[in-house]
């Protein structure tokens, strides 16, 4: 708590990831906002046996992080001697989904929130579709040199799409499997670094497309092709043992363990990611966002920014523009409009970084909707520097409680980055550059909708 100039506001931090550290109390109070956050009740980082305690669980699914709002909100009163008057929540990748749940759960626990890349389908295709992404991968295993060869194919098929060349996917909708041609990257002799064998070309194909039944109907989507050189490839499909000792798929996966603990006999190799989707749906029912009729949050005066990576592979766009219309379904598209707007970031991956502008300032464009009901129709994002998200990372402090923070502190320490600015437009819209003027220039590019 800011012991001068407290403006009245609270922002508080969900963690991301299985939680395990106290999130952001701190980037923010300079700015006059009172900050809170919580561990989720998970006293160790990235250790998902938690699951197999039910009140644990629930603590973890949303209970945690009302009831730290609540004992916060109490603490900043007695201590300011006045209420507190606008609270506001951010959180990515999993702190997006616990976002998402708060205005949904407890609509009248903050008047803002900002909910970054949340995973939607936390509990059930995000670890459906790591398991299987780590299964294809042993099979037939993407190399970085394959990833490099596929990042450039579709930077040939789809960069143009948006009216420029920048080696951004502006509008990855666009990108189709018939335009990015992977038949015609297959090897035609023996296997080398500048072709895919029919096995690399399959897995490439799952991560764009997702897992698939029998009938070839698309159960848990997948990837939209884009930034395969920003960095979730590298930790979350190849690997990368200088930042985490396997890919995060294969890490993720064994959350499933964890899950189906009661299960006898389970074998996570014998697990069915079409045919058990379903059960562990069940088992996870408390984690995963329940339908999303925000009309009690909308009631009461809430405001809603979400923003997403086009090409974040854990927490994939589809899956975001799935559950965005279901919710204009639920809410009609004009209440819809009134308390949420969805960003989605070309070129940017999980959380932070990419090739894409992806650096932007939700914070203010949330207290200018709560407070002076001014709705966000673009906001300004620039690409601060030029390394991925592993290299960023990798040159972080040890104890990090935001890795957007630190990625974002990596690049605007980088001398030699090339900067440039674009605006984030609300979907379904997505920028087009006018045609004249410098690409690197936001004010070059307008927000259109075909």
């Amino acid at each position: 708590m800011p012991l001068e100039r407290w403006t009245g506001r609270l922002m508080y931090h969900a963690p991301g990831g299985l939680a395990g550290v106290i999130g952001d109390t701190t980037s923010l109070l300079d700015e006059g906002f009172a900050m809170a956050t919580t561990d989720a009740a998970n006293p160790t980082q990235n250790d998902h046996t938690f699951y197999r305690d039910d009140e644990r669980k629930l603590n973890f699914a949303f209970r945690a992080n009302h009831l730290t709002t609540k004992l916060s909100k109490h603490i900043i009163a007695t201590f300011y001697g006045r209420e507190v008057e606008h609270a506001y929540l951010w959180g990515c990748s999993n702190g997006g989904r616990a976002a998402l749940m708060e205005a949904l759960r407890y609509p009248d626990d903050f008047d803002g929130i900002i909910a970054g890349d949340p995973a939607i389908d936390y509990g059930t295709g995000l670890l459906a579709f790591s398991l299987e992404g780590a299964r294809m991968q042993r099979a037939h295993p993407l190399t970085p040199d394959s990833v490099a060869l596929l990042d450039a194919n579709t930077r040939r098929a789809c960069d143009m799409l948006d009216g420029v060349a920048d080696g951004i996917i502006g509008d990855p909708r666009k990108c189709t499997m018939d335009l990015l041609n992977l038949d015609r990257l297959a090897c035609q002799g023996a296997p080398a670094a500048d072709c895919l064998t029919e096995g690399q070309i399959e897995t490439a194909r799952f991560f764009y497309t997702g897992i698939t039944d029998e009938s070839g109907n698309v159960v848990v989507p997948g990837n939209y092709p884009g930034s395969g050189l920003g960095g979730d490839f590298e930790l979350w499909v190849t690997g990368n043992p200088s930042f985490m000792l396997e890919p995060a798929n294969d890490l993720t996966a064994t959350v499933i363990e964890s899950v189906m603990h009661r299960k006898p006999g389970f074998s996570l190799e014998a697990f069915d990611t079409v045919a058990d989707l379903e059960e562990l749906g069940r088992v996870m029912h408390a984690v995963d966002i329940p339908t999303p009729d925000f009309s009690a949050f909308h009631a009461n005066g809430g405001k809603l920014i979400i923003y997403n990576g086009w090409n974040d592979h854990p927490c994939r766009a589809k899956v975001l523009e799935e559950w965005y219309f279901e919710t204009e379904d639920i809410n009609g598209k004009e209440k819809t409009d009134e308390f949420l707007r969805t960003f989605m970031v070309p070129g940017m991956v999980h959380c932070a970084g990419g090739p894409g502008a992806w650096a932007a300032d939700y914070v203010q464009a949330i207290v200018d909707w709560v407070e002076n009901d001014k709705a966000p129709d673009r906001i300004i994002a620039e690409h601060p520097g030029a390394l991925t998200f592993i290299e960023a990372t990798a040159i972080a402090p040890d104890q990090v409680v935001s890795w957007a923070e630190v990625v974002l502190e990596a690049h605007l320490a980088n001398p030699d980055a090339k900067r440039f600015s674009r605006p984030l437009c609300p979907y379904p819209q997505y920028a087009q550059y006018k045609g004249s003027g410098s690409p690197d220039k936001a004010e070059n590019f307008a927000c259109v909708e075909d």
